[in-house]
């Protein structure tokens, strides 16, 4: 197989994780909060201090298995872009998390 379909079929799988995250694991929407979007490290009881690290255009992610998923929406009800947080574990085990924009359509009218 040549490396540009290789390349192609990854990319399609990571969208096709970040679109069905919401729906196959528990997700929890948060108001925003600037100090959790500013700081680079998330502390969970039930983990160990994880890095967070912001989603850049073409970087290769090596998500295994999907922990959880946060939105920061402004309001309860938004119809914008907003900012969004993945944590995972890749195949080596490690856990990661990452930053990201999400399309949110939860208060938009037809």
């Amino acid at each position: 197989m040549s490396s540009t379909i290789v390349k192609s079929a990854q990319s399609l799988f990571a969208a096709a994780l970040f679109i069905q995250a919401p729906l196959s694991i528990a997700e929890s929407t948060t108001s925003m909060d600037p100090a959790i979007l500013e700081g680079s490290v998330i502390y969970r009881e039930d983990m160990p201090p994880i890095e967070v690290e912001d989603y850049k255009y073409g970087m290769e992610l090596d998500i295994a298995d999907v922990i959880d998923v946060e939105y920061f929406r402004p309001e309860p009800f938004f119809c914008g872009t907003i900012p969004a947080q993945m944590v995972y574990e890749d195949s080596d085990g490690e856990i990661n998390a990452i930053r990201y924009l999400y399309p949110d359509s939860s208060g938009c009218s037809d």
